[in-house]
């Protein structure tokens, strides 16, 4: 077993960041304890995990990979950074402005997989575990659409 401590800062400068870290962190482990509290004199949070590494010796949980699933502890090129970056910004702003919680929207693992993947069309992203046809028609376009300003930025 073994203990990681993050901190998780409230400034909305800094917080996806953080919060996209530790979300990263947690899925590549198995969590045997979680434990957070507010830190007084500072505008941040502490998140201690106790967990146990896939390395332990111990057998961890590690996800099923499927297809074009990718694990979310899995190295990114540039360009694919710059996409799962830009789609994590969509998918945060998206889900205030519906009032859900962004993981209702898409999940870490599943903005990985797209931005590993070419998506052109909002038909590509059903080759994407976790994207049905309806996930797809409902955020299909405007996926595309952030990849594609992406595309037209980079020229």
């Amino acid at each position: 077993m073994k203990i990681k401590t993050f901190e998780i800062r409230v400034d909305p400068a800094v917080r996806e960041r953080d919060e996209r870290i530790v979300n990263e962190f947690l899925a590549a482990v198995r969590v045997s304890r979680l434990h957070c509290g507010c830190l007084r004199g500072r505008s941040s949070w502490t998140v201690i995990v106790i967990y146990h590494d896939p390395t332990d010796g111990e057998r961890a949980a590690a996800p099923a990979l499927v297809g074009d699933f990718m694990p979310p502890a899995t190295d990114l090129t540039e360009l694919e950074c710059e996409r799962y970056e830009a789609l994590c910004l969509w998918r945060d702003r998206r889900a205030e402005a519906m009032g859900r919680k962004p993981f209702v929207i898409a999940s870490n693992r599943d903005l990985l997989n797209i931005a590993r993947n070419d998506i052109e069309s909002p038909e590509d992203l059903l080759v994407i575990r976790g994207f049905g046809p309806g996930r797809t028609e409902r955020y299909g376009e405007e996926i595309v659409a952030v990849l594609d300003s992406l595309q037209d930025a980079c020229g």
